[in-house]
């Protein structure tokens, strides 16, 4: 058996028959050429790739890559999905992707591909799509996190059920808009510190008890001209390892595996170095090469109108979903978009009380204040038409090409309401309704541990106050 880290989320595991690729995005970049892999992922590896199964974890562009999925369609994988109330990633994928073959793993039920491999799939998140993979081939189990930040029974189940995990991957860094996108927030005093993120990272390897921990899910860059700032907060696999060997004696070490590092069965590890000290000339050196890739992206701000039809269509109907059987958003808030083309800037509205949209031309940004807005997010033209046509406000702002402007003082509040309904609504988990299917109730009751964890979550960070990594101290 052999794993060999292709690229920040995407692992490829051989044994026999077996080719499973988690996660591929190999090519090019993410988000609107926001997003870059880190390093890059050579053409020597991307040519090595021919994957009989694909495992995706969920539903974010850098795991569920269209450009990369599509370099395999000849090979005609079977496509191994997580069972959740979404039928969106199945829907994708036997539309746009003409694949074929598709398997909806159950939470934790034990899939065998053959003798001596087999896969349980574990869900995490009662919002969105998110799983995690455990893989046991050839007397080896690797524990593939990735971006599930799974914690309390939800993890002891894993546990429970795989006691010996050799491998874990999991993220390192966080790609919530919040608090970096928000206007006028002093972000290096209100965010989590990168050795927040390498604590939650040491804890959950403390309880899983595998044997080598793997910084993983967190290594890319940002080139585009709105994001390359938040490059100052790249969370750097090497200082999460040098607080892991500072903080854990025992048997656990933390090896880091950029791109093209591999292990296998026979011969260990075959570690590929990278100098994470030069991500500063990395990333100019990234930026010239990429240079009309970018600028062809920034043209399509210039050449873009403003979708009207495409915006009130989606609103609408999230309004409506918001509504019944319970009214779960009763505020105002709104876009910022500037047609440049023209030089006019749209204020989009979507009024919760009303259950109505609006777009009123405004001269300056001063005026949003005028119209009673929990909050305004400006994002690019390109950005938002695409997000109304193909249904994706959910997975658009880890691209962080969003500034969110509170404009009452509540707002903030508000703005966490209003994702949390688009990740329920994007995941067909709204109108509530939709939730009490034959096929969801299923879905609820395999994971009933969550609503465990929730209340856990709840009373150790919002009443008690503790630190995020102690969620994994009871274990």
């Amino acid at each position: 058996m052999q794993f060999t880290v292709i690229g920040h989320a995407c692992l490829y595991i051989e044994y026999k028959n077996i080719k499973l690729l988690i996660d591929p995005w190999i090519i090019g970049s993410t988000y609107w050429r926001s997003w870059w892999n880190y390093p890059e992922v050579t053409q020597d590896l991307i040519s090595s790739i021919n994957p009989s199964h694909i495992y995706l974890t969920h539903l974010h562009w850098d795991h569920y890559h269209g450009p990369s999925l599509r370099k395999f369609q000849n090979c005609d994988p079977k496509i191994l999905l997580p069972k959740h109330f979404n039928k969106r990633m199945k829907g994708d994928l036997l539309r746009d992707f003409n694949f074929s073959n598709l398997i909806e793993l159950d939470h934790g039920r034990n899939y065998k591909l053959q003798d001596n491999f087999q896969l349980t799939s574990y869900q995490f998140n009662p919002v969105i799509i998110d799983s995690s993979l455990v893989i046991e081939a050839d007397g080896i189990t690797l524990l593939n996190s990735n971006d599930s930040k799974t914690f309390g029974l939800s993890l002891k189940q894993i546990t429970n059920n795989h006691p010996k995990i050799d491998f874990a991957f999991r993220s390192h860094s966080s790609a919530t808009p919040r608090p970096h996108c928000i206007r006028g927030l002093n972000v290096d005093e209100t965010d989590r510190k990168p050795s927040d993120y390498a604590d939650d990272f040491i804890a959950f390897a403390k309880a899983t008890r595998c044997r080598y921990a793997i910084p993983f899910a967190s290594s890319h860059i940002y080139l585009h001209e709105l994001t390359k700032k938040f490059n100052k907060y790249y969370s750097d696999p090497s200082f999460v390892k040098k607080q892991f060997d500072l903080k854990v004696n025992s048997y656990q070490q933390c090896q880091i595996m950029v791109s093209g590092s591999s292990w296998s069965k026979n011969n260990g590890f075959d570690i590929k170095e990278h100098d994470f000290s030069n991500l500063k000339s990395d990333i100019s050196k990234y930026a010239i090469r990429n240079k009309e890739k970018l600028e062809r992206q920034y043209s399509l701000e210039f050449k873009q109108k403003l979708n009207k039809k495409a915006f009130a269509n989606y609103y609408i109907e999230f309004l409506k979903a918001c509504s019944f059987p319970l009214k779960l958003l009763k505020f105002r808030f709104g876009f910022l978009i500037n047609e440049k083309r023209n030089s006019t800037n749209f204020l989009c509205i979507i009024d919760g009380i009303k259950k109505s949209t609006e777009i009123i031309k405004i001269s300056n940004e001063e005026e949003i204040y005028k119209n009673k807005l929990a909050f305004v997010i400006k994002t690019p033209i390109y950005v938002f038409n695409d997000c109304n046509i193909k249904k994706m406000h959910n997975t658009y702002t880890p691209s962080k090409l969003l500034e969110i402007i509170i404009a009452e003082k509540n707002g903030y509040k508000k703005l966490s309401r209003y994702l949390s309904l688009v990740d329920l609504y994007e995941n067909d988990s709204l109108p509530i309704i939709k939730l009490f299917s034959i096929r969801n109730i299923i879905i609820i009751f395999r994971r009933w541990r969550e609503l465990f964890d929730m209340f856990y979550y709840l009373f150790t960070i919002k009443i008690q106050r503790k630190k995020i990594h102690q969620l994994w101290h009871s274990l």
